[in-house]
């Protein structure tokens, strides 16, 4: 009947073939605009995951109270020294606060007015102390530069000094380190380097740390989900004002971009590079194969015409069905390909044993009869596997299944329709004698003479794979997905070595500042916990000690912070004589003094130079004096704080409008290592249920892909077995074509536990496609021993399988050669599959299954 049906409908699109290509043309033109103007991207990774799941519900929740964590571009400013982060951090800041239209937020994670303020009571008691006695003592130098804060201000009071200091004899080791530091920063001038010297760094006593010279703006970009970089017009943005406002390495600063939406954008960036020789390679291999595999030209484009129209029809399915793609579902094309080339392909080969054996006429009917219940069946088998997928939480898994369920019945129906109407129109000359494969036959007696060994060898690899395939692991760690070298990659792993900026912590919501002391400690108690942040960290210890001093330091210099009167702008005349004069009094006052000698010379060179120097100079000498004494100035200024009195800035952050409070727990050890994740999210758990933030999330995410996968593929395995028993009729057979299946899924898991390939968010989507192929593979192979062939191995079904196989993997094998590390390994376990499936095809299947029955079943 199905022989009878699909014969008539090859004899039919043979006679219509001309109205049928018209047909096509135009049903594919209509087809490829609406898809063109309707089909949109959706490259939000939130909205893969169902919302229903109780972890993206305690998510959502936090979101709505603490908004502005959510979609983060952070951006990173690294200095030479404090002053230069610092200025860069506030000159950067600066320009994004005035682009409301690009940044919904924008704020200093470790700097900006409430640290200038309160900064200095985070310090060690102790240490304000020292901090306040340096800068005492360098009042007298402080406040003439105040009055005249130039380049004459400042070597007017260093020769002031350096006279005096020559009258105090012992005293002159107070000048070595100003003298050091302007020497350096002004011969650097001198030789056209432009990184400024640090008065922070010379004004107090204090060493500098990591931190200090690291600076973090935390933004949320306004992202367009409907563009493929979501958040490119604020990256831009940023990156135009950098060079704008110089902000290079040769004036110390390095700026990069990371967080959440640069990981994401650099993602599509990254995913092609170094594609195109790899692209090339894989081009000329998929045309030898199908060469080698249809010995024709025509054949060949007919082929190509018709996966073609079937990818843009499947398009136009996705675009009403579910009108975005989102990165999992795209991979649909993915599979489209591999399959429709497949059907092609078998199709092909099977016109062109028609062709040998029975001469041109007829050629295409009898091949659609033969064709017809191994194709159909592979298809509706394929299709109910892929439907497996769509209920499932895992939105982009769900989606691919439908549309990869659509796909395979337009993928059918061209195969027997189109493909014989080009067929018909091109009439493509066949090369050769035969299309099975010549060194089949002896291979298929070597198996069957040796059949229960070889049987034997298979039970070894089955016992080996199960006994591997709990050590088979799932790398839900988005990170190990992105290439190390891309600067958003680079700038998180080079973040998260500081334990306290890691962008992997655990969010935690309590209902108000009782209860979150209480928790404290009990978080804190945990060995996977490094530290935990809430409200109260922002309330400084011992205030009222840090306070007096400051109040002290207050009345000193009240007047020198704000002088009531400052110098007019020195002329370019004024400003050569204080350098002539300084290097006079540093070599008539300091004449032992290896520094002053050397800081006197370059004075000297630098009064000998072209004045429009003397900006580049002021810049780097004395600008940067001010912003210093204003945030002196303002923290100075500092007031008791509790957590009631927070400014709105930090109080906003973890107190919620409705009194609920926020904790922040950061992890202890590599957030870059999986199990330390895992770790510290079941072990933060165990004290705090409903956890949430990125650690979770991520954590979780890994653990809904892989429930939805194996759900899935249970399922469809479970589907396809039962579609194979209603049709086939026999256990056995059923088993013939599942068995292959779960042999390839074993080799698989020994290959990649042995070299260490573990499935991730990336290469799992290569499994729907593997099974789809293996599926009709093992279909291919069980209906022709059901009619009774002997040598399976030499048939033409075997060799469309191998080139088959062979195009397949040399189109999405390629991407192991991607630089970037998620879609190589996409492309490598895809290879290593379509390979254990190769083999288990041509050396497991023929001792599977045997001599064929006695009386061909194939009508049965």
């Amino acid at each position: 009947m199905l022989e009878k049906l699909v014969g008539a409908i090859v004899a039919w699109s043979e006679r219509r073939a001309l109205l049928l290509l018209i047909l096509s043309v135009l049903l594919t033109a209509g087809a490829g605009i609406f898809t063109a103007r309707n089909l949109g991207m959706d490259t939000d990774t939130a909205n893969m995951i169902s919302p229903d799941l109780p972890w993206r519900k305690d998510l959502a929740h936090f979101n709505s109270l603490f908004p502005q964590n959510a979609g983060l571009l952070v951006v990173m400013i690294d200095g030479k020294t404090p002053d230069v982060a610092e200025d860069a951090a506030a000159a950067l800041f600066a320009r994004i606060e005035t682009r409301k239209d690009l940044f919904s937020t924008a704020r200093r994670a470790d700097g900006g007015a409430f640290f200038e303020r309160y900064g200095l009571l985070f310090l060690p008691t102790e240490q304000v102390q020292k901090i306040a006695d340096a800068v005492i003592e360098a009042q007298q130098f402080i406040g003439p530069l105040m009055q005249d804060p130039t380049l004459h201000g400042l070597f007017g009071t260093l020769a002031f000094f350096a006279e005096h200091v020559a009258e105090q004899p012992g005293s002159i080791s107070r000048l070595e380190k100003p003298l050091a530091s302007i020497s350096a920063t002004l011969s650097d001038a001198l030789s056209g380097k432009r990184q400024a010297m640090s008065w922070a760094t010379l004004l107090l006593d204090r060493p500098t740390e990591a931190r200090d010279l690291r600076r973090l703006i935390l933004t949320q970009p306004n992202r367009d989900f409907a563009a493929l970089k979501p958040g490119a017009a604020a990256t831009n943005f940023v990156r135009e004002s950098i060079k704008e406002l110089g902000l290079t390495a040769d004036t110390g600063v390095t700026v990069r971009l990371t967080g959440p939406v640069a990981l994401n954008d650099d993602e599509f960036a990254t995913v092609a590079e170094g594609m195109g020789w790899a692209l090339l390679i894989s081009t000329v291999l998929v045309l030898l194969w199908l060469f080698l595999a249809l010995r024709s030209f025509k054949l060949i484009l007919a082929t190509f015409v018709t996966l073609i129209v079937g990818l843009i029809l499947t398009f136009a399915f996705a675009t009403l069905a579910v009108g975005k793609l989102n990165l999992i579902s795209v991979a649909f094309a993915v599979m489209f390909i591999g399959l429709s080339i497949d059907f092609g392909i078998q199709f092909g080969v099977r016109y062109g044993q028609e062709r040998l054996e029975g001469g041109l006429k007829g050629a295409l009917v009898r091949c659609g009869i033969a064709m017809a219940r191994p194709l159909t069946l592979a298809a509706i088998a394929i299709a109910v596997g892929f439907a497996a997928f769509v209920p499932t939480d895992y939105r982009g898994v769900s989606e691919l299944g439908l549309i990869a369920t659509a796909g395979m019945a337009v993928t059918l129906a061209l195969n027997l329709t189109l493909l014989p109407a080009l067929l018909a129109l091109m009439k493509p000359g066949i090369l050769g004698s035969e299309m099975g494969l010549s060194w089949g036959k002896p291979v298929d007696g070597w198996l069957i003479r040796h059949r229960w060994p070889v049987l034997a060898g298979w039970g070894a690899v089955a016992i080996v794979g199960l006994a591997l395939s709990p050590r088979l692991e799932f790398d839900f760690h988005p990170l190990h997905l992105k290439d190390p070298k891309v600067e958003s990659m680079a700038a998180i792993l080079d973040l998260m070595k500081d334990p306290i900026r890691s962008p992997y912590a655990i969010e935690i919501v309590v209902p108000d500042a009782e209860a979150a002391e209480k928790l404290k400690p009990e978080l804190s108690k945990l060995r996977e916990v490094h530290a935990v942040i809430s409200a109260s960290s922002f309330v400084p210890k011992d205030q009222d000690e840090k306070l007096a001093i400051l109040g002290d330091l207050q009345l000193l210099m009240g007047l020198t912070l704000e002088p009531l009167s400052t110098r007019q702008t020195p002329s370019i005349e004024e400003t050569r004589a204080a350098l002539k004069e300084c290097a006079a009094k540093l070599r008539q006052s300091l004449p032992s003094s290896d520094k002053a000698q050397q800081l006197a010379r370059l004075l000297d060179q630098a009064a000998a130079a072209d004045p429009a120097i003397y900006p580049e100079l002021q810049r780097m000498l004395v600008d940067g004096l001010m912003p210093r004494m204003k945030m002196l100035a303002s923290a100075l200024q500092a007031t008791p704080l509790t957590v009631d009195t927070l400014p709105d800035e930090i109080r906003s952050q973890w107190v919620a409008a409705n009194g609920e409070m926020r904790l922040t727990v950061m992890p202890k050890g590599d957030s870059n290592d999986s199990a330390v994740l895992a770790n510290f999210v079941t072990a933060v758990r165990s004290v705090a249920p409903e956890a949430t933030g990125p650690a979770v999330q991520i954590y979780e995410s890994g653990r809904a892909v892989t429930k939805a996968f194996q759900m899935a593929s249970i399922t469809a395995v479970i589907a396809i077995a039962a579609l194979l028993f209603a049709i086939l009729r026999r256990p056995r057979d059923v088993a013939y074509v599942m068995l292959p299946l779960l042999m390839t899924a074993l080799g698989t898991i020994i290959v990649c536990v042995a070299f260490g390939l573990k499935l991730d968010f990336a290469n799992i989507i290569a499994l729907p496609l593997l099974l789809g192929i293996g599926v009709a593979f093992d279909i291919y192979f069980v209906v022709n021993w059901r009619r009774g062939i002997d040598k399976p191995i030499a048939t033409s079904t075997a060799r469309a399988v191998l080139f088959s196989a062979l195009t397949t993997g040399s189109s999405f094998g390629s991407l192991a050669l991607s630089s970037h590390p998620g879609t190589a390994r996409m492309g490598m376990l895809l290879l290593i599959s379509l390979t254990i499936l190769l083999v288990v095809i041509f050396a497991f299947m023929p001792v599977l299954m045997g001599k064929p029955p006695a009386k061909a079943e194939l009508t049965e």
